[in-house]
């Protein structure tokens, strides 16, 4: 029977070893002076800021609000006077306005059996004198139905100014007519049909009451 094994540690260092350490210390002494040096850590410049130093007083000052400004107002210039306005020349009232009727009458009141003798008495008359007939019919009817209260039953064409008759149309600007026993002042304007045998157009305008102190001068009778 075999007996243990007994391992056994010698001191005792071989030539051989001794020798390799020997060159590899000496290899690596000369690769890390062969290696170069590190270089130091770059110092970092001190960023350098300048530093006012300030009273209590300037303090506040610099963390106080600073005051709203005012809105900034426009310029305001001195207004300037318009020049004087010149004064319009003075004019005479504007002129009533004529009534201007859109039916015709006067044929209707011929066409009347009771104007079988008016229509006789027409029939004698020169042309231009028919037509101013025919225009003081139509302006007496037209009158009565405008206002209830004149009656005419005259009516003459040339108390203040002579009537103008230009082709058929009669210009009637100082007629006057006759109601109730007085005379009012009267202008109109007469259209005839071209063969001036009826009233196509007509307006008028009744006027002031005619004093009767003028009535012999204007050649207006007292009775018809």
């Amino acid at each position: 029977m075999r007996g243990p094994v007994v391992v056994t540690l010698r001191n005792e260092a071989s030539p051989w070893g001794i020798s390799t350490a020997v060159v590899l210390h000496a290899l690596l002494a000369a690769m890390l002076a062969s290696m170069p040096l590190p270089k130091p850590p770059k110092r970092l410049e001190e960023e350098r800021v300048s530093v006012d130093i300030l009273t209590p007083q300037q303090f506040k000052a610099s963390i106080r609000p600073p005051p709203a400004q005012a809105p900034s107002m426009p310029e305001v210039r001195p207004a300037v006077p318009p020049p004087a306005a010149i004064p319009p020349a003075s004019q005479s009232p504007s002129a009533p306005a004529m009534v201007r009727p859109t039916e015709m009458l006067s044929a209707k009141t011929l066409a009347d059996p009771r104007s079988r003798q008016a229509r006789a008495d027409l029939a004698t008359f020169a042309s231009d004198e028919r037509m101013v007939q025919l225009c003081n019919l139509e302006a007496m009817d037209q009158i009565r139905r405008w206002r209830a209260d004149y009656q005419p039953e005259r009516v003459v064409p040339y108390a203040t100014a002579e009537e103008k008759i230009t082709g058929t149309t009669i210009a009637a600007n100082g007629a006057a007519f006759r109601s109730r026993r007085n005379w009012y002042g009267l202008k109109f304007r007469c259209q005839l049909a071209e063969d001036g045998e009826s009233v196509v157009g007509f307006e008028f305008l009744v006027g002031d009451l005619v004093p009767r102190e003028k009535w012999d001068e204007l050649g207006l009778p007292a009775v018809h």
